[in-house]
């Protein structure tokens, strides 16, 4: 069947119009040459675009030269062009819903707080190792539009990440398992608040009840918690689906951070009738990702960590479960909400000293000196790695594992971990430690 007999009805309908596409990323590119396939006329629109070719205005008189508009599914649902285009009986659709009607082939969906990208990831290279065709699609991979305008893609099985904004969207799009890996939204105090997030990752049982669904321990607590119903075909981890193997350190899942999202997926990995032999081999292989807990280099006798991703509370206190003897936190950046002396009780143990920079120092020094836990304000990376060690004193690693969001001061996680990585090797060649 050809691309444009496979166009459903409810959009056959809207396309006696040219359709309209917010967003001229990756996603809005995609779905442009999608159309393009189709037979289907369209107009680019983005406010940030300066090609000739693209509009940087919608209003309600460009609203009325179309039915349908399609966006890229990083614009936020409050956008002023979508009220616009709703508010003109448009009909919105986000570009992962729109192709996902196209494709021809299984998906698998990831999602949850922490740790989507890396079993994202594993996922694919598992299958591929089995010799199942996969590709790392949706969230900050490849559009699905590009896997459903190709026709050599067919059967592919897209492994898809999907995080709260990217769902939010969605209304028809269907998969065949997800794998909801977590639920910490740390930050969040008020429990109506905390409701609202968990239904917002709830919404995609409700999207596809007849695929497998695989749920965290945490997903399981927090519905309980919440008074939040869950399908009775809900999976989780069992004690045996947590394997014995001895894994190289280099391996992603060496640590514990990454061992509940594996166990959750070789349930479904045995399920489906693979061999434990080949999961084995591709978690011996996984490299764990930039800036996820690893070691980076010693100075002395001092291990220094970077486990730069970490951008809340479950995170850190993970990346410290790993340790059997107390270490010198590095933690700090953008405080955004979230009980401060829950999160400090729970990894008080594991705490020689802290060393705390951004604004979260502000919130947190009181409650770590309240403990007599030795800490220092900071103002960069630069000082708290030089203050670390030497609270470290060689007996003790130092860990960097934030805990929170990036500030000002760093554009993202990975320039944070840079910077960490870069202040750590400058200590090293000063102490000549080479």
């Amino acid at each position: 069947m050809s691309l444009e007999e496979n166009i459903p009805p409810i959009y056959k309908d809207l396309l006696d119009k040219p359709v309209a596409v917010f967003g001229q990323g990756a996603g809005g590119h995609a779905v442009a040459v999608l159309l393009e396939r189709l037979g289907v006329t369209f107009t680019l629109y983005d406010e940030r675009v300066g090609d000739e070719e693209v509009v940087r205005t919608f209003d309600g008189k460009a609203a009325a030269d179309h039915r349908l508009v399609i966006h890229s599914p990083a614009f936020g649902m409050n956008h002023p062009w979508l009220e616009c285009a709703l508010g003109n009986g448009c009909c919105v659709v986000s570009e992962s819903d729109f192709a996902q009607q196209f494709r021809r082939g299984p998906t698998i969906v990831v999602t949850g707080t922490n740790g989507k990208t890396t079993l994202q990831e594993f996922i694919t290279f598992a299958l591929k190792r089995a010799a199942v065709s996969a590709v790392a699609a949706g969230q900050n991979s490849y559009p699905l539009s590009r896997l459903a305008v190709r026709p050599e893609l067919d059967g592919v099985t897209a492994v898809c990440e999907l995080g709260p904004s990217y769902i939010r969207p969605l209304k028809a799009f269907r998969f065949d398992a997800l794998f909801w890996t977590n639920f910490h939204e740390d930050h969040i105090d008020d429990p109506g608040e905390r409701r609202d997030a968990f239904d917002g990752f709830r919404r995609l049982m409700q999207l596809s009840s007849q695929a497998r669904f695989y749920l965290g321990q945490s997903v399981i607590d927090s519905a309980g918690e919440l008074g939040r119903p869950l399908p009775e075909n809900v999976l989780t981890a069992r004690k045996e689906d947590y394997p014995d193997w001895e894994l190289p350190a280099g391996s992603a899942f060496a640590t514990s951070i990454h061992r509940p999202a594996l166990a959750l997926f070789r349930r479904y990995w045995l399920d489906m009738g693979f061999a434990d032999s080949l999961l084995k081999g591709a978690a011996e292989h996984f490299e764990v990702r930039a800036h996820r807990l690893h070691v980076i280099t010693r100075i002395g006798k001092t291990d220094f960590w970077n486990d730069a991703h970490a951008g809340n509370f479950a995170a850190t206190e993970a990346a410290m479960s790993n340790f059997d003897k107390p270490v010198v936190w590095i933690g700090g950046g953008n405080y955004r909400g979230g009980n401060l002396d829950r999160f400090v009780e729970k990894i008080r143990e594991k705490l020689k000293g802290a060393v705390i920079t951004g604004n979260a120092a502000w919130h947190l020094l009181p409650i770590l000196e309240d403990r007599k836990i030795p800490c220092r304000g900071v103002l960069n990376l630069r000082q708290a790695v030089e203050v670390a060690f030497d609270m470290a004193r060689s007996k003790a690693p130092v860990v960097y594992s934030p805990g929170f969001i990036t500030g000002e001061e760093y554009g993202d996680f990975m320039e944070r971990g840079i910077c960490f990585e870069n202040a750590v090797l400058g200590l090293k060649h000063q102490k000549g430690s080479v």
